[in-house]
């Protein structure tokens, strides 16, 4: 059996995830039962079988991650030259917000940074499929968040998430991307010089090794990334064939975040009824016009 103990704990925990197969909840039960890392990665097969919620094949996979710890480490020594950087739950600025998630990723692929604990930080969202005026509105919105210094995160689906990017960028304020893909997957043309430049100033960041493709559990997996990294959730434009951005609505509610409904000064919301009901259940408090932005950065702790 390949010692552990020789092995940081980067490379271990991609020894578990990538090639044991252990998911963000069997960590906490897997680090509940043995303690640490070393003490999973030499765990047997039926002492894994003894934990609820851990099926047989389960326990085989993760029982034989130990055999691939030096294949982990060659993987993470490539990753280092390609200037991506891995935190794990271990390393002081992984991100004390996300530990407010049942299930926080056992560790992260960073291009770039992760946002700065100290200062403050939003997450800004609408609809991919934005109108001009939801563009304009997160734009602006996104201008006063980067002027104040406040880090903006979202996504890389377009539409108003990349004008969240934009708009802080164009303030000089710094901007973070959660990533639904790994990187090796950023296939559009909107996306890529977008993910360099987020790259250059803030960060991009996925739950995934960068040879992961997309599905529809990384969809709603980077969903609950997006919502937690940031202190509130403000969203600019949502309707009923909005998905992404209702799941992050209801997500807010269901882990007591802060959420906020800009609504634009010169239209009302943009936002169907429907919506703006969801909202209003999921407890997202609206914001009549630009001047409140001004608000909901002084809330943000």
């Amino acid at each position: 059996m390949a010692s552990s103990v020789h092995y940081p704990p980067a490379v271990q925990l991609v020894a578990l995830t990538r090639f044991g197969g252990m998911t963000p909840r069997m960590f906490d039960l897997l680090f509940q039962r043995f303690g640490d890392l070393g003490g999973i990665l030499d765990a047997s097969i039926e002492s894994l079988q003894t934990i609820n919620g851990i099926s047989t094949s389960a326990a085989k996979k993760l029982a034989n991650a130990h055999k691939h710890l030096e294949k982990s480490a060659a993987f993470v020594t490539e990753l280092q030259d390609r200037d991506i950087s891995i935190r794990s739950r271990f390393d002081a600025d992984y991100g004390a917000l996300l530990s407010e998630l049942n299930d926080p990723p056992p560790l992260l692929y960073l291009r770039g940074n992760m946002p700065n604990p100290a200062a403050k930080s939003v997450t800004l969202v609408g609809t991919d499929a934005a109108t001009e005026r939801g563009i304009d509105l997160t734009t602006r919105v996104a201008r006063l968040f980067g002027e104040a210094g406040v880090q903006v995160v979202s996504s890389l689906t377009g539409g108003n998430d990349a004008a969240a990017h934009l708009g802080a960028r164009a303030a000089g304020g710094l901007s973070f991307a959660v990533v639904d893909t790994g990187f090796d997957h950023l296939a559009t043309a909107e996306e890529m010089p977008l993910a360099i430049d987020i790259a250059r100033n803030g960060g991009l960041l996925s739950e995934y090794p960068p040879d992961f493709d997309i599905g529809k559990s990384t969809l709603e997996a980077t969903d609950r990334l997006l919502v937690a990294l940031g202190q509130a959730v403000v969203v600019t434009e949502v309707y009923t064939g909005s998905r992404r951005t209702r799941d992050i609505i209801e997500f807010c509610k269901l882990i007591g975040k802060m959420g906020f409904l800009v609504i634009d000064p010169a239209y009302g919301p943009l936002a169907d009824q429907n919506s703006v009901e969801l909202a209003m259940r999921s407890g997202v408090i609206p914001m009549q016009g630009l001047d409140r932005v001004q608000d909901i950065i002084k809330a943000l702790v």
